[in-house]
């Protein structure tokens, strides 16, 4: 079938639409016959969205860049039984708009789909088996296609990425219902490119792999791969979690909210230490409390300093005295919280306030006191090369690690 597709692509037709324009470009992928036939499947529109009943699953494609011979396209996809949306950038080059944007549908059919169809028709490539807070999880992988640019560098099929990435992937997995990673490798005679992002953050160590893995590639004048992995855990270890799906998501959003204005609400010292039970009572969440009061600091001085290289984990202390080293992706608040927090910050949600807000989060951060004495010391180019260690957070008995 995706053959068809791109012989289909490659083939002229003549349409006098102006697809430069993000609404005609809109419409055609929501009617065209690569979206609708690549499924393999019925499929309905239903306004901006292409629905699948067969596996409950809904498709919203967006417009991005649009110029004569490249479009870039944002999809988003979403199935309650995913219990998050998921979200894949496709971009290409033809010889017109349309041509570009047929090419963007090709690309995402044949990777991010095909892993998709891959999980939902039940076909895994392997079963895995982990331990996250004392609890045993079960997951199956499936994976897509790869896709690539150019021929004959010394590229890889899926299951060589697979078992580059692997080990790291596994430390990452906590008690997602489902987990997808994107890899993505390229290189030019001037450029190496490697990005490993685990439910769409960028891993910087697991990236630095993909990167090294591409160095041998002999190319002329550039290539690149791409594919996906789909983790999804076995209904049976999955541990019910608040905060799972857009519902969910939204009622963590609005205690993120009232955690942000109880903050700004403390002016001396001695509110602040009474911060921590005020959340806990406001938020009617001990664990989401702690994660509020202990993490907006540090992920606002993160998006405050960039250039420093911030680790992937963080260290819980518990009341026993035990640590316990957890990668921020096993959490299952933390990039939820994150999300909430800069949405707040570059909304102005918060008002005349918001950049104050901002600030006195940095003030108050453990990161930034590091970050002082690191400039202090060499200025910034000391800031580029500047990396932080795991952060330790003390928490008690009324903490739960999910």
């Amino acid at each position: 079938m995706l053959r068809n597709f791109f012989k289909k692509c490659n083939q002229p037709a003549k349409d006098d639409r102006d697809f430069t324009n993000p609404d005609t470009a809109l419409d055609y992928l929501l009617t065209n016959d690569f979206l609708h036939n690549g499924l393999g499947t019925e499929i309905q529109k239903e306004g901006n969205h292409l629905h699948c009943p067969k596996w409950n699953i809904t498709l919203t494609p967006e417009i991005g860049q649009l110029t004569n011979q490249n479009a870039v396209v944002h999809f988003h996809i979403s199935a309650p039984q995913w219990g998050k949306d998921l979200y894949e950038c496709s971009a290409a080059v033809g010889d017109s708009t349309k041509q570009a944007l047929d090419m963007s549908c090709v690309s995402f059919l044949s990777s991010f789909i095909d892993g998709i169809m891959k999980m939902e028709n039940g076909e895994a490539m392997e079963s895995l088996e982990t331990s996250f807070a004392g609890t045993t999880h079960r997951w199956r992988v499936s994976l897509s296609n790869v896709v690539g640019i150019g021929s004959s560098f010394g590229g890889a099929d899926a299951e060589f990425y697979w078992n580059l990435l692997k080990d790291g992937i596994i430390k990452r997995l906590g008690n997602q219902k489902l987990c997808y990673v994107k890899v993505y490798a390229a290189k030019s005679p001037e450029n190496i490119t490697g990005e490993c992002r685990i439910d769409d953050i960028k891993s910087e160590e697991l990236s630095a792999l993909v990167a090294k893995a591409a160095e041998n590639w002999n190319v002329h004048p550039f290539a690149s791969q791409k594919v996906f992995f789909f983790i999804r855990q076995e209904e049976e270890t999955i541990l019910p979690y608040a905060y799972l799906g857009r519902e969910g998501n939204e009622l963590l959003r609005n205690k993120a909210k009232t955690a942000v204005s109880l903050f700004h609400a403390c002016k001396t010292p001695e509110q602040y230490n009474q911060l921590p039970q005020q959340l806990i009572e406001a938020l009617g969440d001990a664990t989401l409390a702690k994660e509020c009061y202990s993490f907006f600091p540090e992920m606002c001085t993160e998006n405050a300093f960039p250039q420093i290289s911030y680790s992937e984990a963080v260290q819980i202390v518990q009341e026993s005295g035990e640590s316990v080293i957890c990668y921020k992706n096993q959490l299952a608040d933390y990039w939820q919280l994150y999300a909430a927090l800069l949405s707040f910050l570059e909304d102005g949600v918060f008002g005349d306030a918001t950049n104050e807000i901002y600030q006195k989060y940095i003030s108050v951060s453990a990161s930034y006191d590091v970050i002082q004495q690191i400039y202090e010391k060499g200025g910034d180019k000391a800031l580029e090369h500047g990396s932080l260690a795991s952060l330790s957070y003390r928490v008690d008995s009324n903490f739960t690690i999910r």
